[in-house]
């Protein structure tokens, strides 16, 4: 059978989401969880002697998603809506018949697949925490690098004043260790056991449920929380918001230096071997395709990721027409996080950062970027609003002149008797008016530091 999702595309492979993250939420990794859910319960049942001992063994020994019939199992699904009945039919065959009434003993659709998810985010988020660190060392090993690399800074797409590319990346590192910071609170929310039965209240393991649970959570690894979280969808929203908000800075990253590399601004270039990016038309052209694919992915992981919202809309104690929607969401949203990440990780890899035309594209404008500077200067003197007044007719005699803003500054006698030649040049350096830059770089490389 042909591949439908482009995720599944020969030629579209890993453009999309990286391979880490298929492995973990393929289908054949999703039985697995579900499968190795079973055999934990089984096992903790046998210990608690809730089922017996012989039951016990022979599911932990026996059961295995790899003697799955995936054909038969899709018949399943598609005359009961859910993949649980058909998996628990084939495993209840690959043990004794005496044995088979035992397994999935007390528990629910949602129990099993709920917790295999669970043990899927576990893994999905040490892939997300693992490339967001691989993004951040990528901006601050670039950051420390560019610390007082002088750029023009750009607001509403115009020139505004002097900045440093250093400065640009701490702002897109600290906010790193933000996006960080709610992925580690959310795992501790989000990681736990799955374990209500039909409706919550784990009335087939009374009066064992509540003690069965906790030693199963252990047993998986897992956190525990007082009720259930069958109808309460909140920390699995948590952890896909978590994600569109990294994939939100991702997709603006990637747009900002696509921005940068483009051919009137060229203050960052990407390299690569002959022939990335190449234009099946223009010879001349080598397209940003890391940026392009950072970019996309990112959006499409935000979008994906803002349906869970939907999902949180649940009837009374448990709905399926709004949890199936999950099947499809959480997936797709950490595979497109991490192809996000990978493109991301690889831009920064072939970033070339070109100082001399940052510099070039600071002085196009015959220093008009440095009028709050000379405005302040003034105003030390005169009042604020006549030194507002000056600069307003200098800047006018700059556009129509094409006259740099010192030589005109020096021209105007109501400048001159403020302030004099030689001042009016040292103010002219833009690489002397970007403030803290430097200090706000260090600051945040020392906090990035703190946390390796």
């Amino acid at each position: 059978m042909s591949a439908v999702s482009l995720f599944d595309w020969t030629i579209y492979r890993q453009l999309f989401s990286a391979e880490a993250m298929e492995n973990i939420f393929g289908e054949v990794a999703t039985l697995q969880r579900m499968v190795e859910f079973e055999r934990a319960v089984a096992k903790v049942q046998g210990d608690l002697e809730i089922i017996p001992d012989k039951a016990a063994r022979q599911i932990v020994d026996r059961i295995s998603a790899d003697k799955l019939d995936l054909q038969r199992l899709r018949e399943d699904t598609l005359e009961v809506g859910r993949p649980v009945v058909g998996l628990v039919k084939q495993l209840a065959e690959q043990v004794d018949d005496d044995c088979a009434q035992w397994l999935h003993y007390g528990l629910t659709t949602y129990d099993v697949m709920d917790t295999a998810k669970v043990l899927q985010l576990r893994d999905g988020l040490d892939e997300i925490l693992t490339g967001t660190r691989r993004y951040r060392e990528g901006l601050k090993d670039l950051a420390a690098e560019h610390r007082d690399t002088t750029m023009i800074a750009r607001t509403n797409n115009l020139h505004a004043q002097p900045t440093t590319f250093g400065a640009k990346l701490a702002t897109w590192l600290e906010e790193m260790l933000r996006h960080e910071a709610r992925f580690e609170a959310a795992r501790e929310r989000v990681l736990v056991v799955q374990l209500g039965g039909a409706v919550g209240t784990l009335a087939s393991l009374h009066p064992e449920g509540l003690d069965f649970r906790a030693a199963l959570a252990q047993e998986l690894g897992l956190g525990t929380i007082q009720s259930n979280w069958h109808n309460a969808r909140d920390s699995m929203a948590e952890v896909m918001l978590c994600l569109s908000n990294l994939c939100a800075s991702l997709a603006r990253n990637a747009q900002n230096l696509n921005h940068l590399a483009g051919s009137d601004i060229a203050e960052v270039s990407k390299a690569g071997a002959e022939g990335r990016g190449r234009s099946s038309s223009m010879a001349h052209k080598r397209n940003p395709r890391a940026a392009e694919f950072a970019e996309a992915t990112a959006r499409l992981g935000r979008q994906r990721a803002a349906g869970i919202l939907e999902v949180m809309g649940q009837d009374h104690d448990r709905c399926g027409g709004t949890w199936i929607a999950e099947w499809m969401l959480v997936p797709e949203t950490f595979l497109l996080t991490s192809g996000a990440l990978a493109w991301a990780v690889e831009l920064l890899q072939r970033l070339e950062v070109h100082s001399n035309k940052m510099m070039d594209n600071i002085n196009a404008s015959k220093g008009l970027v440095l009028t709050e500077r000379y405005t302040l200067a003034l105003a030390t003197k005169i009042s604020k609003g006549e030194a507002r007044r000056l600069i307003d007719e200098a800047c006018v005699r700059v556009i129509e002149t094409n006259t740099p803003l010192p030589e005109v500054l020096k021209g105007m006698a109501d400048v001159r008797a403020v302030l004099g030649e030689d001042e009016i040049m040292v103010l002219a350096d833009p690489r002397t008016y970007v403030g803290a830059a430097g200090d706000i770089v260090d600051d945040v490389l020392a906090t990035t530091n703190k946390m390796e």
